[in-house]
Order: structure tokens, then sequence, then C-alpha cells
């Protein structure tokens, strides 16, 4: 079978066409042949050839991007190496009372035939790196009319591979649309949360008697059954995923928050250390190791803010949040190298006299064991066998 492209496009072209009736146009330019060659029934295929196109684009063109396309919509396997496939394609037949529909799949561009699979796996892209596919959830729908599996991840973060994303819907497993219908189903929960279907991977396989996709094969036709279903969906497949997905990201922006504070807090203690005549060492020690602590959970809170921005959250912590983390690790940094100086000896230079830090260990190290080593001992810092004997290996023992 072969289509009289240019001609078919002549004719539909509004300024030049329309003269032709449509039955006439079709029967001009498709033709049909048979071929020596031609297959048994019982061996039936069809071969698309992609030839002479003119500004052709890459979905077209190039190998991989047609592979890709094909992985996504048409009803092929999920690759034989996948472990969780089983598990599918059982729960598809307890479901639906028989296997999963499936077709081979080749493309053919230079060298061997490249059988096409379903692209799901184990590992899964996000803006900052990769996740893992930590379990999979499966629902039934009353009367079998719907059945669905929904992979959650390792992390809460959206998926940004377009094959994989979100969860699409399939008609004898041929996806229909891509991921926009769970999308909006996903917005019935709540307005805000249409964002969250794309942190979850999964299918949701429609009973074909129960609806009709449309033409374009981008949603179903507005039937009664097709609004039960959707309204089940909606209760049943998406709102728990949504909900938690809502939940993780609160407590991320929970937990910026509050470093945010006990940034300021530190800063506040450091401050008053610093005015005080009568700061200890086991104080300063204490301030150096809590400016440590600080840091790396500041490290993590910047990192939970730019995984919020690049998952495109709609509500946002403060504007001041990343700024003040950012700000507050630099502070953390002045903390600890002032702390180190004054556990050095450097108290002076601030005018404290002999009972800051530098003056109690002078009195305590004259103390022998029964002193400051002692005291350094309870701090939980070092062993009585371990105490430093001088300030600089002190201060060093903290930076």
């Amino acid at each position: 079978m072969s289509f009289d492209c240019d001609t078919l496009l002549k004719a539909m072209n509004p300024d030049e066409g329309g003269e032709v009736e449509l039955s006439r146009l079709l029967a001009r330019s498709i033709k049909m042949s048979p071929t020596e060659d031609a297959s048994k029934s019982e061996d039936h295929f069809f071969e698309v050839t992609l030839k002479g196109l003119s500004k052709a684009p890459e979905v077209l063109t190039d190998p991989s991007e047609v592979r890709a396309y094909l992985s996504e919509t048409v009803p092929v396997e999920f690759n034989p190496d996948w472990k969780r496939r089983t598990a599918i394609e059982e729960g598809y037949r307890t479901n639906f009372g028989g296997a999963l529909e499936t077709i081979d799949v080749f493309v053919v561009a230079v060298g061997e035939p490249d059988q096409v699979f379903k692209p799901y796996g184990e590992t899964y892209e996000h803006a900052k790196g990769t996740m893992e596919l930590e379990s999979i959830e499966y629902f039934s729908g009353s009367e079998s009319r719907y059945w669905a599996w929904v992979g959650r991840m390792s992390e809460s973060a959206a998926v940004t591979d377009w094959r994989t994303r979100g969860l699409r819907m399939r008609v004898r497993n041929i996806q229909v649309d891509g991921t926009e219908i769970a999308e909006k189903l996903f917005t019935k929960v709540k307005p805000s949360y249409g964002r969250f279907s794309t942190y979850y991977v999964g299918e949701i396989y429609i009973e074909p008697e129960s609806v009709i996709p449309t033409a374009r094969r981008d949603g179903f036709e507005e039937t009664g059954a097709w609004l039960e279903i959707q309204s089940e969906l909606i209760t049943r497949v998406c709102a728990p995923p949504a909900s938690n997905a809502y939940a993780a990201s609160q407590r991320g922006q929970l937990d910026v928050e509050a470093v945010v504070g006990d940034i300021g807090d530190l800063v506040k203690r450091g401050n008053s250390l610093a005015q005080s005549s009568r700061s200890s060492y086991d104080q300063v020690v204490e301030l150096m190791n809590s400016a440590k602590r600080l840091r790396r959970r500041a490290a993590s809170a910047l990192k939970i803010v730019d995984d919020l921005d690049a998952n495109g959250r709609q509500r946002r912590p403060p504007k001041s949040s990343k700024v003040g983390v950012a700000q507050g690790r630099r502070q953390i940094g002045r903390i600890r190298r002032d702390a180190s100086a004054d556990v050095g000896g450097t108290f002076p230079r601030r005018g404290r006299q002999a009972d800051g830090a530098q003056g109690a260990f002078e009195r305590g190290n004259s103390l022998g064991s029964t002193g400051r080593r002692q005291r350094v001992c309870r701090s939980g810092y070092l062993s009585k066998d371990q105490a430093p004997t001088d300030k600089d290996q002190i201060a060093g023992h903290f930076a």
C-alpha cells in the first residue's frame, strides 16, 4: 500500500483544493499491490518504510527518537530483564481474565533489527540526579473496569524522563494521550496537585468495553461509564499518592525553615560568648561542634530548596529561605573560625582576661589530671590520654 502524499496535500490545500470528491481523491492517491513474498495469514505483519521525506522532523528520521516514541505508545512488552514485569502481568491477568495484549515491534536503521520494549526500569532521572523505584502499588477497579500499577520513588522528586514520567492511560495496552489525563485527575484532588503526578510512574489500564477513546485518542468520550471510572480513579488511585507527595514537600519546606531558625540561634549564642568575659573553654568547644553539625544541616537544606524549585512547587516557602540558609552557612563558618582562634589562645585580642577560655585552659593544665584534662574528657571530645598539651594542638583539633 502506498500513499501519494503530494497529491493529497495539494488537494486538501484550502487555496488550491476542494474540487475533487474525497472518495475519488483517496482512490487516486492510494495504491495497493501484492508482492511475491507475501506472508501467510498466520504470520501476518505490516512494515512501514520511510523514504523520500521532505523537511521531516527528527521524530520521524532519528532512529532513537522513533524507538522512544514507539516504546511509550504502542502495545509492546515490558523489558524481559525488568524484575517487576511478572508481577504486573499477573495482576493484569487476574483483573481482566486474560493476558496483556502485546505485539512485536522492531526498528531497523543500520544493522540488525532492534526490538522495542516499554521503557520502565529500576532507575529514573530527576532534576538533581537519579532515584530508584522503591515499590509498586496495585489498584483494581469495581467490576474490573480498570486496573493500575503505581511506582513510588526513593526520593520525593519529579521524574524528568518524558517517556516514563506520570501515570499513563491505556486501552488494549495502547496509550491514550500522554500524561495529561492523569494530571487533570490529580487536580481534581486539589487544584495545585497536578504536578505531583510526575513524582510517580505507572499505567492505568481501562477495560475496552467500558470506554470509547476519542477520534484523536487524546481522551475518552464523556459517557456515564467513563465519568464513574474517573470518580473512582480520583479517590482511590490519585488522591493517596498526591497527598503523600504534598506532605513530603511540606516536610522539606519545614526543615528549611527550622534550619534558618537554628542558624539565627547559633549566631546569637556566638555573639553572646564573644561579648562575655566569662566564656569557658567547654562553651567555646560546644559552640564549634554545634556549628559543625549545623553546617551539614544547612548544606542539606540548600539541596531541599533547590529540589523544591526544580520540582516546580507552587506554594513556596518565604523568599528569604534560600538566601537565609546560604548566608547562615557563611556565618557558621565565621563562628567556627573565631571559636577555633579563641580555643587557640587569642581571647586577649577581645579584651578577655585570665577567666576566659585561655585562662581556664592554663589553670586546668596546671592542675594535671584533676583539672582541665578531666573537663575535656567530660565534654566528650577527647579521652584523658588524648588531651592536648598546648593551645596550638587544641586549635588544630577543632579547626
